[in-house]
């Protein structure tokens, strides 16, 4: 006999539960056993535990490899960030904004990097370099990872732009204001929200970028790129609790872009004194 159709969405719930817990445990559970290793004391990563340690963690500090490649991240990720959204705004503003001929051939060139392999796309990033004569290095890393990450930043300002009534452009229009004044006193002040997002969104994804960064980077080497090189040789804990320290680290960026964003909010909501 068929149960009662309580019963059944009961069910149906728990398996959907169930299911998002595997997803999560799935996507999570690696990241928390590299944790783990990352305080054993012993250098095997393997089980049972050694006992209880900061060394490792003692140890990525005081590497002067590690803290350069560190400081070449950022050097690549903070110009790379506001490049991408800088022109990431540009385009959501041509996307909802603007009267184009063509929008669909426009999206379709924008979003392109989505479609094609990262590797394919490093390629043919080194061979226009090779062409052209251009030394790799930080410049042509920031340029390359501009590319992939545009599209994520388009997505993050079209998203907010879309939203926002168009009435308040037009009254702006009414009252006299022309294009560069309805920029300035309406679209950017209700716009800042999603440029904060989408710098931070382009800071960690530039950080942790990978496949582009190895074919043209040079001797300039992100921590990304130092950090496979080393998993390759020697599976260290050290690597362990540099994983984490980089982990802790976007969670950290990515909270304080929320917080900005909710505190935007909070005091756009608050009434006059």
């Amino acid at each position: 006999m068929a149960g009662s159709p309580g019963s059944r969405v009961s069910i149906a719930r728990r398996l959907l539960w169930g299911h998002v817990g595997f997803v999560y445990a799935f996507m999570y559970l690696p990241v928390a056993v590299i944790a783990l290793f990352s305080f054993n004391a012993s250098k095997i990563v393997a089980f049972p535990l050694q006992g209880f340690t900061f060394d490792w963690y003692v140890k990525v500090l005081g590497d002067g490899r590690i803290l350069g490649g560190l400081g070449i991240t950022f050097l690549v990720a903070i110009p790379t960030a506001i490049l991408a959204t800088v022109l990431g705004a540009m385009a959501a503003l041509a996307l909802t904004r603007s009267t184009l001929k063509h929008p669909i051939a426009f999206a379709g060139l924008l979003f392109l990097p989505f479609l094609v392999p990262k590797v394919i796309l490093a390629v043919a990033q080194l061979i226009v370099l090779s062409e052209l004569g251009i030394t790799k290095g930080i410049t042509t890393v920031v340029l390359g990872q501009t590319l992939i990450i545009l599209p994520f930043t388009t997505l993050i300002v079209a998203s907010v732009l879309v939203r926002l009534d168009p009435r308040l452009e037009e009254a702006g229009a009414d009252l006299g204001a022309d294009s560069s004044q309805i920029f300035r006193r309406i679209l950017f002040p209700l716009m800042k929200n999603g440029l904060t997002a989408a710098f931070f969104i382009a800071f960690v994804l530039s950080s942790s970028e990978y496949v582009v960064t190895s074919f043209i980077s040079g001797r300039s080497q992100p921590l990304s790129i130092l950090v496979a090189s080393d998993f390759r040789f020697d599976l260290s804990p050290s690597l362990d609790a540099l994983a984490v320290l980089m982990v802790v680290a976007n969670l950290t960026i990515v909270a304080a872009g929320e917080l900005i964003r909710y505190r935007a909010r909070y005091n756009s909501a608050r009434p006059a004194d």
